[in-house]
């Protein structure tokens, strides 16, 4: 399971976050032959970014055959998270697919900012593919047993009947001292830290 950080500054104002190469190694393994392969297909190719079009050509160009998506068939899936909200991962795009041969592949694409990093190719070591895209849930629990969780990283609810209400992680996130390294979310029955994992 990959751990939850808070990221804030002062009370009342934060998220929830996970380091992304933590979340991918948790579904996945690095295929360093892939990457290779990848990059130097680009680069024979003269493509300068892995849009859907290209890793399909390449996919195409390697296997002869075409890449399904998510469900076997259909356009590659394809998420772009960089400056969405309510994301515990907000820094890369990626493609998901399945290829003949191949097997279940997720593929990196970022831009950090502006500035390109080459694609990186990861066989899924998954069941269900749908994992892939579960980059908003997290459970946690409090020093006095308190179980919460969050769909959406904006809201908390509880899973052990503590509660029935829901609550807004903004209104509950402390940062002591105004030391953000020590910023956490409050347990909104007994105020003590709150500390998340991924649900996966």
């Amino acid at each position: 399971m990959t751990s939850v950080s808070v990221e804030a500054w002062s009370h009342g104002d934060g998220w929830l976050s996970v380091d992304t190469q933590e979340w991918i190694n948790d579904r996945g393994d690095y295929a360093d032959d892939l990457t290779d392969d990848l990059r130097q297909w680009m680069e024979d190719n003269e493509k300068d970014y892995p849009h859907d079009e290209v890793i399909t050509a390449w996919i195409e160009a390697r296997t002869g055959e075409l890449p399904a998506g998510l469900h076997g068939d259909g356009e590659l899936w394809h998420h772009t998270l960089f400056n969405f909200a309510d994301h515990l991962i907000e820094d890369i795009g990626f493609v998901v697919l399945s290829s003949a041969g191949l097997g279940d592949l997720m593929i990196t694409v970022s831009d950090r900012q502006g500035r390109y990093e080459p694609p990186t190719v990861y066989r899924s070591t998954v069941d269900d593919m749908a994992d892939w895209a579960d980059y908003s849930d997290a459970e946690g629990v409090c020093a006095n047993g308190h179980e919460w969780g969050t769909n959406d990283t904006v809201h908390l609810h509880a899973w052990n009947s503590v509660a029935v209400d829901t609550y807004r992680v903004l209104d509950l996130i402390r940062v002591p001292f105004g030391d953000p390294s020590r910023a956490y979310v409050a347990c909104p029955v007994c105020r003590k830290a709150v500390h998340f994992d991924c649900r996966f």
